[in-house]
């Protein structure tokens, strides 16, 4: 396949493919089972979303393209991003983590039937994990809490071309807040208080981003009625270091009032951050 050729050809999730069926979205017909209709709309936009970043960022052009999924759960969006990639004559390597055993064997056994011979499902912990000395990309949906700064510090690490997070259920920022006091003496409502955390969070992340040369995109990447979680972060490297993003983050800390979060003291750890 040629190069103009691949940059040519949009994704599209077939219910009729074999991993669609193997993880049970759809059924041995190939129809998508009435529960599974919202499952198979994320991750076809999720992977849709991964091949424009992976052509923004060149790796499309690539012999081999190597993904690593942090908190894999399932696996759906893992298969989904796998037989994308195969189709496209992409030869990938992909990983995928989770501290779930049971879910890790499943994802192993059905890579083998559907002849994703390079796709491997790990237990363990993110933060635990070495894999690979580099990923072209590195995606994580839903990982919950710090998983995702886990997810981002990897990518950063290692200077990935395309980090792509969707956040899951974030505790660190609001037990902060509620803590100083911050917004909470002036947000009585716990969920306005927990949707702040939130969205403050989420922004701290896109800083930190920006200061190591990303530029950040954040989607609402399917319709609210699918999920609530509907927010993905889409990172591609661009250029050097950007300290004054890093400088930004700092003043928007003390501002809000909250001391941190994790994929910060991870950078500082990892001499990321000046």
């Amino acid at each position: 396949m040629t190069k103009d050729k691949k940059n040519t050809i949009k994704y599209k999730l077939d219910a009729k493919d074999k991993f669609v069926i193997e993880t049970g979205i759809s059924d041995q017909n190939g129809v998508i089972k009435p529960r599974m209709h919202k499952k198979f709309k994320q991750i076809g936009r999720f992977t849709e979303i991964l091949s424009d970043k992976l052509t923004q960022s060149g790796a499309i052009n690539q012999k081999r393209v190597k993904v690593i999924d942090i908190g894999a759960g399932k696996g759906y969006m893992t298969f989904a991003i796998y037989n994308y990639l195969a189709k496209r004559d992409l030869d990938p390597v992909i990983h995928a983590v989770d501290f779930n055993e049971d879910l890790m064997k499943l994802g192993n056994e059905t890579a083998n039937k559907c002849g994703f011979e390079n796709l491997s499902f790990i237990s363990g912990f993110a933060d635990q994990y070495s894999g690979l000395a580099y990923y072209d990309a590195v995606v994580s949906l839903h990982a919950c809490d710090t998983a995702t700064d886990d997810a981002l510090f990897m990518g950063l690490k290692m200077k990935s071309k395309v980090i792509l997070c969707a956040p899951c259920c974030q505790k660190e920022v609001l037990v902060n807040l509620k803590e100083k006091k911050s917004l909470s003496k002036f947000v009585t409502h716990g969920l306005f208080l927990h949707k702040m955390a939130d969205l403050i969070t989420d922004n701290a992340r896109v800083m930190l981003l920006q200061s190591q040369g990303y530029h950040v995109d954040v989607i609402d990447f399917v319709a609210s009625e699918h999920t609530q979680k509907n927010t993905l972060i889409a990172a591609t490297k661009k250029s050097g270091k950007k300290p004054a993003f890093y400088e930004k983050y700092k003043s928007y800390k003390s501002e809000i009032g909250f001391d941190g979060i994790k994929l910060e003291q991870m950078m500082l750890e990892e001499g990321l951050l000046g």
